[in-house]
C-alpha cells in the first residue's frame, strides 16, 4: 500500500466530490501529472488540484500537489492557472512554499486581471486540509493553494509583505475564489 493510498479519501473529506480527472496524455504531450476535478460540499465551487505532481518536487520537506479553487462557472480558468504553473514546476524540476508568488509578466487568464497566483494554505478549508497525514499520523504530503493575484496585487506583496495583501484583501471581505475579481492593490 503507498503512503499517499489516503489521498483520494483526504480530498473527499475536506474538498468534496472527486469528478473526475484529465489523463496525463494533453494534445499528445504526456504531463507528469493528473489534473483532477472535485466538486466542492459548500456550494457552487470546484477545486482542481494535480496528482502525481508529488513526484517531481524536489527539494520540498514533503512531496507536494497544487490546486485552485474557483467558483464552478469559472472551472476553466481554474484548470488552465493550475496547469500552468504545475507545468512550470515539472519543467523546472522545483518546488513551492508558502508565501511564494508565481507570476507571469501579463494576466494569465483572458478577461481578468489575474497574472499569477501565491501558494497558500487554502484560506477556506479546515488547517488539516493542507497536510495529508498516512495511518501512523505522519506527514506525508503537503497541499499548497494557488490563490490567483493580480500583478498590483504581486507588487504589494513585493514592497510590503504578503501580511499587507491578506490585510487588504480581508478589509475588503475579497473572495479569492472568483478569478474575474477586481485587483484589491
Amino acid at each position: 500500500m503507498s503512503r499517499f493510498s489516503g489521498f483520494p479519501a483526504h480530498v473527499e473529506k475536506y474538498v468534496g466530490t472527486v469528478r473526475g480527472a484529465d489523463s496525463r496524455d494533453t494534445g499528445g504531450r504526456e504531463r507528469d501529472y493528473h489534473l483532477v476535478y472535485c466538486d466542492h460540499h459548500s456550494g457552487p465551487y470546484v477545486s482542481l488540484l494535480t496528482s502525481g505532481l508529488r513526484e517531481h518536487t524536489a527539494g520540498a520537506p514533503l512531496p507536494q500537489e497544487v490546486l485552485c479553487t474557483v467558483h464552478a462557472d469559472q472551472e476553466r480558468y481554474g484548470r488552465h492557472l493550475t496547469s500552468v504553473i504545475a507545468e512550470l514546476l515539472t519543467e523546472s524540476g522545483s518546488r513551492v512554499g508558502y508565501g511564494a508568488l508565481i507570476m507571469n509578466d501579463r494576466a494569465l487568464l483572458p478577461g481578468t486581471e489575474v497574472a499569477g497566483a501565491l501558494a497558500a494554505p487554502h484560506p477556506y478549508l479546515a488547517d488539516e486540509f493542507d497536510v495529508l497525514l498516512d495511518e501512523d499520523g505522519t506527514p506525508v504530503l503537503q497541499l499548497i493553494t494557488l490563490l490567483p493575484i493580480t500583478r498590483a496585487e504581486s507588487q504589494l506583496v513585493a514592497r510590503y509583505g504578503r501580511d499587507a495583501l491578506y490585510d487588504r484583501w480581508e478589509q475588503r471581505n475579497v473572495d479569492l475564489t472568483d478569478i474575474t475579481r477586481p485587483s484589491a492593490a
